[in-house]
């Protein structure tokens, strides 16, 4: 009984572990932090997830936002929301409606 416990968990790590390498999970809580970040923003409701990708030069995700209206009231606008980093992503460094 206690072998098989150990079969199991070891499965288990090792499932997670090459999901997270292969950049499946990491590219999921990218998704997580950046819906989060866009709730607590003005008009961020109106967003959908439109996708997400791995930059190399910035070493974080870019996930990327549709539909909803800039600070003008044009509705359709597109944004950009930067998440560090790739392993680890879960802290927004970059907003593409507030780069400064």
């Amino acid at each position: 009984m206690k072998k098989k416990i150990i079969t199991v968990f070891s499965v288990f790590v090792l499932v997670f572990a090459l999901l997270w390498f292969s950049d499946i999970l990491p590219a999921q809580a990218a998704k997580i932090a950046a819906k989060s970040y866009m709730k607590e923003q003005l008009y961020g409701e109106h967003y959908k997830i439109e996708y997400s990708e791995y930059s190399p030069a910035h070493d974080s995700y870019f996930v990327y936002f549709s539909g909803g209206p800039n600070p003008e009231g044009k509705i359709g606008t597109t944004r950009h929301i930067g998440v560090y980093y790739r392993y680890f992503p879960f802290f927004v460094w970059y907003d593409s409606m507030y780069p400064g």
